[in-house]
């Protein structure tokens, strides 16, 4: 996925937004708002709005983070990093070069998810050194900003972990079953498989909340499937062609021998 916004470079890293990534910053003001507004009547229309607007900018710099934990690691594993393109659904990083052993697979795909966990963590134990308690509602803005924060990231990195491409759960999944079978491929297709059963049941769950009255909430989980079932169908065409290009070391090993030479006509 290509950015439409290009904000700069981090360690030689293009860093971009696609347009889409927009539709889930103003759900996630609105939703902010809505919520802050039920939990704190005190609060003034633009305390609950600047509130909601810092959250959201700095989970887009926690996103960032997450997606850059993934490039870092992959540098220091050798691998080339083009660039990250923040969009609808989260993040994505470009690496351009496929990991070539199991160990690298798993570090770099589960590098995201760490640090989503770290920054959650380290978010709700300010919250909470601050003087938040678990079992009420945030009073200060502040406390209120760390406490989503931690939340949402924490969900974050829960959520990046279920095993279906092109989340980061399946691409564990998949170093871990290259790591027993030592084929790559074979791991790569059983993996996708996996990815595609998680997708149906996301899609069924969805359908089956909005007729049970959850509403757009179940459209979108239904949605979230839809788009796992794509990604990860596309990721198990790509395994499939990769052994054969693998064997491929020079254009002269692809290339037919048995042609024809036409005379030269005078």
């Amino acid at each position: 996925m290509r950015s439409n916004i290009k904000l700069g470079r981090i360690s030689g890293i293009e860093i971009g937004l696609h347009y889409s990534w927009f539709v889930i910053a103003a759900l996630m003001v609105f939703s902010l708002v809505e919520r802050f507004r039920e939990a704190h009547a005190s609060w003034t229309r633009g305390e609950i709005w600047t509130v909601a607007l810092v959250t959201a900018a700095l989970f887009f710099i926690s996103l960032l983070l997450h997606e850059l934990g993934h490039s870092w690691i992959g540098q220091k594993r050798g691998l080339r990093v083009k660039a990250i393109t923040l969009f609808a659904l989260g993040g994505v990083s470009q690496i351009q070069d496929d990991p070539t052993d199991a160990k690298t697979e798993f570090w770099v795909a589960i590098a995201g998810p760490i640090t989503s966990v770290m920054i959650g963590l380290v978010c709700l134990n300010i919250a909470l050194e601050l003087g938040w308690h678990r079992s009420v509602e945030p009073q200060s803005a502040l406390t209120g900003i760390l406490m989503w924060l931690g939340y949402i990231n924490l969900t974050l990195a829960a959520f990046n972990m279920i095993p279906a491409f092109p989340l980061d759960g399946g691409r564990v999944l998949r170093s871990i079953i290259w790591a027993f079978t030592k084929d790559a491929g074979r791991a790569a297709r059983i993996a996708a498989r996996v990815g595609e059963i998680v997708a149906f049941l996301f899609i069924l769950d969805g359908i089956w909340r909005y007729f049970s009255g959850a509403g757009f909430g179940g459209l979108w989980i239904a949605f979230i499937g839809w788009f796992l079932m794509d990604a990860t169908r596309t990721t198990s065409t790509g395994s499939e062609a990769r052994p054969a290009t693998d064997r491929v070391a020079r254009v002269s090993d692809a290339m037919s021998r048995g042609f024809i030479v036409v005379p030269k006509r005078d």
